[in-house]
């Protein structure tokens, strides 16, 4: 059963649409409703003139948007740009605006892009791949560029598309996506992995694809290959097909469990 919010304000006739959350606004309880239960919140979000004169024409708020105004022109955090809307209404406590001011300030250095990977994550931490994989997807689909100095988190929403794969067994899957993060954020973990992908999956052809593509790292890619190999070879030598069987299982599952951290 949904929640009844009481709203004391002017609801507008138009909301205010929250990009990074899908979600129509329509009045100031609502708004602090969705920022004290959102997964994250961005400056992106919220600190722009389209917000502010949707608190100005649609709230009827001018003091209230002339005050965000100034805050936006200081160039304030998240925190403080949002006090002066925690003051115009009483829908949240005095211990719930503090949790909600700490909430906020551990948001207040992230990019959009940062928060969208940390809503994605969450799905990854709690176990739902498929959701995971539909938010992960959603970022990339849904991005024309990317500044250099934020290659690095690209990377690592294709390394964590590669994990929630990896988490299916998907390996084929999983190397491509690992592939693309390695490009992007020159991490040592993220070839690795795609090595293990390729090695799991019995991608031949994935394997010289990455030598190819990352010639300046061959030799790591050679040693990766060699450990996981001369480790599925040791089931397959030592143990009947059922039992080889049962220790490849598991030992997938193990690795499953390393990646995911």
């Amino acid at each position: 059963m949904g929640q009844l919010i009481l709203c004391k304000t002017k609801r507008a006739e138009n909301p205010f649409f929250v990009e990074s959350g899908k979600v129509n606004i329509y009045s100031l309880e609502e708004l602090m409703y969705y920022v004290q239960s959102a997964s994250f919140v961005t400056r992106d979000d919220f600190q722009n003139n389209e917000f502010i004169e949707w608190v100005r024409q649609e709230l009827q708020l001018s003091e209230l948007a002339d005050i965000l105004q100034k805050k936006l022109d200081e160039e304030v955090g998240l925190k403080d740009f949002f006090i002066p809307l925690e003051a115009a209404n009483g829908y949240l406590t005095t211990s719930e605006i503090q949790i909600l001011n700490l909430q906020l300030q551990k948001f207040d250095h992230l990019t959009g892009l940062e928060a969208k990977k940390l809503y994605a994550d969450h799905f990854l931490s709690l176990g739902q791949m498929i959701l995971a994989i539909q938010a992960y997807r959603q970022i990339l689909d849904n991005m024309d560029f990317v500044k250099k100095e934020q290659e690095h988190v690209l990377g690592d929403i294709w390394n964590n598309l590669g994990v929630a794969y990896a988490l299916l067994w998907d390996f084929h899957e999983a190397g491509r996506c690992l592939i693309q993060a390695y490009r992007f954020n020159h991490r040592a973990e993220s070839l690795k992995m795609a090595v293990d992908a390729a090695c799991l999956g019995g991608n031949e052809n994935g394997l010289q694809e990455l030598k190819r593509l990352f010639q300046a790292n061959e030799q790591s890619i050679e040693r990766e290959q060699k450990q996981v190999q001369d480790l599925l070879q040791q089931t397959t030598d030592q143990h009947s097909l059922s039992e080889r069987k049962k220790l490849l299982q598991q030992w997938q599952k193990n690795y499953l469990k390393m990646i995911e951290g």
